[in-house]
C-alpha cells in the first residue's frame, strides 16, 4: 500500500477527486469524476470506473471493479440517522457494475461486507449490516434490507426484495421478482412470494456435487417440503441421513430466527401449463421422444404410398 499522492500512479484520471489520506494499492485505476473520501482504503489492482463516490471507512480488496456511477459508503437509511459512523469491507475480486449502492453499517462496532468473487449487476442495492459471502451473483435491480446475510455461492435474480435479518443459504436460486420474507435453506429454489418450489439442481451439478450428495439432500427436501411432517419432525429425520450437506441444512435450520420459506403448493392451472409440463420435460426422454416420433412419420408416409 501507498498514500495517494498526485503523479505518482499514471492509471488516476487528473479529474478524480481524492483525499490526500486516501490509500491505493499498487496498479489501482481512477476514473473522472469519481470522489475518493479520506478514510478510504484500495487493494492493488482496483479499477474505479468515472463518477464512482467511495465514503470514509470503505476497504475494498484487490482486483476488485467497481462500475460507473456506483455510490459505496453512504450512511444507512434509516430514519433519524444524521452521520456516517459505520463502515464497509468489500473483498477480492468482486465485480461491481453500474449504479450499485452499498450503505455502511449502522454503527462503528459492525460493517456491512462481502467476501470474495461477488458479481453485483447494476442498480442492484445492498442495506447496512448486511453480510455476503463468497462467489455470491445478484442481478439488476435486487435489494437487500439491513441485516440481511447471503451465503457462498446463492444465485439471486433480478428484482428481487429481501426483508431485513433474512438468511439466505448457499447455492440457493431465487427467481426474478419475488418477495423473501423467510429464510431460505441452502440449496433450495424459490420462486414468487417465499415458497420454495424445489431444489437448485442446476447449480449442484455446475459445483460438481455426487450423485449421493444429491440423492441425500433430495431426501431431506422430501421430509422438509413434501410430507406435511412438522419442522421438528423434519428435523429429526434429517439427522438421520448421513451427509454433510444436509447437515449444512441441518445447522441453517436450526440458527434460523425468522422461520425458513415454506413450501409452494400449485393450484390446478399451475398444474396444467407449469408443473405438468415441466414435469414431462424432465421425466421424458428427448432422444426416445425424437425416435418415437421419427416412427410415427415413416409409419404414415408408407401408409399413404400403400
Amino acid at each position: 500500500m501507498q498514500q495517494f499522492q498526485r503523479g505518482v500512479n499514471e492509471m488516476i484520471h487528473e479529474k478524480a477527486i481524492i483525499d490526500k489520506e486516501v490509500i491505493l494499492g499498487e496498479g489501482a485505476e481512477i476514473g473522472p469524476y469519481s470522489v475518493i473520501e479520506k478514510g478510504v482504503q484500495l487493494g492493488k489492482g482496483v479499477k474505479i470506473s468515472p463518477f464512482v463516490h467511495l465514503k470514509s471507512n470503505t476497504f475494498i480488496g484487490d482486483n476488485t471493479f467497481i462500475g460507473t456511477g456506483a455510490v459505496i459508503g453512504e450512511m444507512p437509511q434509516m430514519s433519524g440517522q444524521r452521520e456516517n459512523l459505520g463502515k464497509i469491507h468489500i473483498g477480492k475480486n468482486n465485480i461491481i457494475r453500474e449504479y450499485v449502492t452499498i450503505n455502511s453499517s449502522s454503527s462503528p462496532e459492525k460493517s456491512t461486507s462481502m467476501g470474495d468473487g461477488n458479481f453485483l449487476m447494476a442498480f442492484s442495492h445492498i442495506a447496512h449490516d448486511c453480510k455476503l459471502g463468497n462467489n455470491i451473483v445478484i442481478c439488476n435491480g435486487t435489494m437487500l434490507a439491513g441485516h440481511v446475510e447471503i451465503q457462498d455461492k446463492a444465485f439471486i435474480s433480478a428484482d428481487v426484495g429481501v426483508q431485513q435479518f433474512i438468511r439466505i443459504g448457499a447455492l440457493t436460486m431465487i427467481g426474478g421478482l419475488s418477495r423473501v420474507t423467510q429464510d431460505v435453506p441452502p440449496f433450495m429454489m424459490v420462486v414468487g412470494g417465499s415458497r420454495v418450489r424445489g431444489l437448485n439442481l442446476v447449480g449442484m451439478k455446475r459445483h460438481s456435487f455426487t450423485k449421493d450428495d444429491i440423492k441425500a439432500i433430495k431426501k431431506a427436501y422430501s421430509f422438509l417440503y413434501r410430507q406435511d411432517l412438522s419442522i421438528k419432525t423434519a428435523l429429526s429425520k434429517l439427522e438421520t441421513i448421513d451427509s454433510e450437506k444436509v447437515k449444512k441444512i441441518i445447522v441453517f435450520i436450526i440458527a434460523s430466527k425468522k422461520g425458513i420459506c415454506s413450501a409452494h403448493k400449485s393450484n390446478l392451472i399451475e398444474k396444467i401449463f407449469l408443473d405438468y409440463p415441466y414435469l414431462l420435460r424432465t421425466r421424458v426422454s428427448g432422444y426416445h421422444l425424437y425416435l418415437k416420433t421419427k416412427k410415427d412419420i415413416y409409419a404414415k408416409r408408407m401408409k399413404i404410398r400403400d
